[in-house]
């Protein structure tokens, strides 16, 4: 990461100053220029040559939020077949559009290799495979841990179904249609009717089902819950898994699979330890599941203790599964400052551990009085025991090497994060409805992390609000919420926007947040930026409703508060920094709109938001040979790759240039570009068509030509983007 990272997105604050003390959370980033009387639109445009120079802020806290969001999903807690969660480190898809979208994750490279690798076949997969091929649509029965989602998974594989895609627990099947689904995918739901809120699955359903999946050539497997009801008519498309092999055999297969032909050894060592099959010969083991043998064989190999440690190790994770034992795993850590990094570890598991430790301590400090004379925190000359190995010991947590953000640019160290991912939001659930105390503290806690030196702090605080506010949303929203929407600090407004954001991904929350939304939009200047930032969120999720978040926009865009600008500038760039789709293409929409206009603040909006993303936005294109590594200005790549988008941003960059107020800036971002591309010639070819399109009359190419001309020295670094673009317009014949 770079320095960016660390700094306010827009402006430089004076978030970086003096080091925080060990062991304390630096003071709540200032309100800043923006909420005094001096910041206006002047100062954003100056920010716009700073943002240039130093491009990625809005692509790394788009990566933290995604990063945190996986690691303390809200689907961590629906529990389906193989103790998968849906969730987690796949890739989310969203199946349809709207209030008909289904949503599901995509099984990954790993997943796939696994089950074509390491399966076992149940006695009855023979007859299950050859009865079931005349369907599009197949209903796997049996015992709870008899495997049944590694057989759905297998036989979507045999069909020849290359991508496989898991809908969402309880998923409305009514909503899977023909427009929704991907051409040649599996689809695998799991454990249907275990949660009662999606409708029960009919007949006359499962022949619709057919019908559409055999129109997009797909095929769709459901696991029945043991001992679920079903439509009788279902039965011709059930089919029983029995005869599984024995879990010590899943062992063996998958360890072998997770340690690789090049640690025989390793295998063979933990296979032949007695403590291993003892493991598996405890009482509680005999019904060992299959997909719990298949995780303790994931957990043994990524140890590298002693086989006898190693087993210890699993068992002892594998105990968390269970609520009960979960509970008094907390209640049984052996002091505060360890209960509080397990917390701290919950909500910031990614970043540093120096940092984590720090943010516990101050939640530490706030759970209990300071120390004084007479009951000192520590007494004297006592040694200090609590080491950093065994507190992540305790924790079945671990320390893994990343690049993270620092005060001043990017650097190496070891990222903290528990070992299996539902802990974290284990832990802050149960602390959130079983520990009054800790309840109480949270919230003005993660005040004080939102407004964190870091920005990945930040982002990863304002999740963890949404998460409970999931939990518990009228508390959050007048508790958390709206103070910070009213707050004079930036951060804070935008922590409540990425906050409501994503409780408004829980369908019954999603109106409420809605109308929070619209209520702050009928606010002063600061609810209104608040606003804007969670409506331009809402708007490119795949839960809130584009049109909207767009008309709402367009009202909030006839302003001259530099707060509401600045919040407009970030969110559109957030947009167009989406995948290709409905995002980027709304907001080019709307960028073209507002500068078209004779409305003065609207235009003013719309240059001010477009340079922003010209500035900041970043993409890694493929290497091609033995190339370096390139990286290109984001809506320069998007340009290159869609002729639409290249006439829109062509159109853009020519009202930015042309513009008096904003031709300055733009100039400057234009050169970021020709510096940034000019060792890549198919960077450079990519600049020279599109200014070429951004140049449509004489008056344009003058004043283009007369810019680039300054880039034709040796010392400028973008000597050869100058050149290139002066040729491409000689050849069109188009200079003058």
């Amino acid at each position: 990461m770079t320095e960016a990272s660390a700094q306010d997105p827009v402006r430089n604050g004076p978030e970086n100053t003096s080091p925080a003390q060990e062991g304390e959370v630096p003071a709540p980033v200032s309100a800043g220029p923006a909420d005094t009387p001096e910041f206006g639109v002047e100062d954003i445009r100056r920010a716009l040559s700073a943002r240039a120079a130093q491009p990625g802020s809005t692509d790394e806290r788009l990566d933290t939020e995604r990063d945190a969001r996986s690691y303390l999903s809200r689907f961590a807690q629906s529990r389906i077949t193989g103790d998968r969660v849906y969730g987690g480190d796949h890739i989310e898809v969203l199946l349809g559009q709207g209030h008909r979208s289904v949503r599901a994750y995509q099984l990954s490279a790993q997943d796939i290799d696994l089950v074509s690798s390491a399966f076992l076949p149940p006695a009855s997969y023979g007859a299950l495979l050859r009865d079931s091929e005349p369907f599009r649509v197949v209903l796997l029965s049996g015992a709870q841990g008899h495997g049944k989602y590694a057989v759905a998974q297998r036989l979507l594989l045999e069909r020849g179904h290359a991508v496989l895609q898991c809908l969402e627990p309880d998923a409305d099947l009514t909503r899977l249609e023909e427009a929704s689904l991907r051409p040649g995918h599996g689809y695998l739901l799991q454990e249907f009717g275990s949660g009662g809120t999606a409708p029960a699955l009919t007949g006359f359903e499962l022949q619709r089902l057919n019908s559409v999946m055999r129109a997009r050539d797909c095929r769709l497997v459901i696991t029945l819950r043991d001992g679920a009801r079903t439509d009788p008519e279902l039965a011709k498309q059930t089919f029983p898994v029995s005869g599984p092999p024995t879990p010590w055999d899943v062992l063996e297969r998958h360890l072998r699979w997770w340690l690789g032909p090049q640690r025989t050894r390793r295998a063979e060592e933990l296979l032949r330890a007695p403590e291993t099959a003892a493991h598996f010969a405890e009482p509680q083991s005999a019904g060992t599941s299959l997909a719990r043998a298949a995780e303790d064989a994931r957990l043994l190999s990524e140890s590298s203790a002693v086989p006898a440690d190693a087993v210890r190790q699993v068992r002892e994770q594998g105990s968390l599964r269970d609520a009960h034992e979960f509970e008094k795993w907390f209640d049984g850590l052996e002091d505060l400052p360890t209960q509080c990094v397990a917390v701290a570890t919950a909500v910031f598991g990614g970043e540093a551990y120096e940092t984590v430790s720090a943010l516990a301590t101050s939640l530490g400090r706030r759970l209990q009085p300071p120390p004084t004379a007479e009951h000192p925190e520590r007494p004297r000359n006592e040694a200090v025991t609590a080491t950093r190995a065994t507190r992540l010991r305790r924790l079945n947590a671990s320390l893994v090497g990343a690049q993270v953000a620092s005060r001043h640019g990017g650097a190496p160290a070891k990222v903290v994060r528990f070992d299996d991912p539902r802990t974290a939001s284990r832990v802050l659930q149960n602390v959130w409805e079983e520990y009054d105390v800790l309840r109480h503290q949270l919230p003005g806690w993660l005040k004080d992390c939102a407004g964190h030196e870091l920005a990945t702090v930040r982002t990863r605080a304002a999740v963890a609000v949404g998460f409970l506010a999931e939990l518990s949303f009228d508390s959050l929203r007048t508790g958390v919420l709206q103070p910070w929407a009213r707050s004079p600090a930036r951060p804070l407004r935008e922590a409540a926007a990425t906050a409501l954001v994503i409780a408004a991904e829980n369908p019954e929350l999603a109106s409420p947040v809605r109308d929070l939304i619209q209520a702050w939009a009928g606010g002063d200047a600061v609810l209104r930026a608040t606003a804007a930032r969670a409506w331009t969120a809402l708007g490119r999720s795949d839960t809130g409703d584009a049109e909207e978040a767009v008309a709402l926009l367009d009202t909030l865009a006839a302003t001259d508060s530099a707060e509401i600008i600045e919040a407009i500038c970030l969110g559109v760039a957030e947009s167009l920094a989406a995948p290709d789709g409905h995002a980027p293409r709304d907001a080019l929409h709307l960028l073209r709109h507002w500068i078209s206009r004779r409305d003065a603040q609207r235009r003013t909006v719309g240059e001010l938001s477009f340079l922003f993303a010209a500035a900041d936005l970043l993409e890694e294109m493929p290497a091609r040979g033995g190339e370096p590594h390139r990286r290109w200005p984001k809506l320069l790549a998007l340009a290159t790759r869609d002729p639409v988008r290249q006439r829109d941003i062509a159109l853009l960059w020519d009202a930015v240039l042309q513009s008096p107020e904003t031709y300055e800036a733009a100039t400057q971002v234009l050169t970021e570009w020709a510096r940034m591309v000019d060792p890549d010639p198919s960077g450079r070819r990519a600049l020279a068509r599109l200014l070429h399109t951004a140049a449509p009359t004489d008056r344009s190419r003058r004043f283009l030509l007369r810019h680039v001309s300054t880039w034709n020295t040796p010392d400028s670094r973008a000597a050869r983007s100058a050149g290139q673009i002066l040729s491409h317009f000689d050849s069109k014949g188009s200079a003058s």
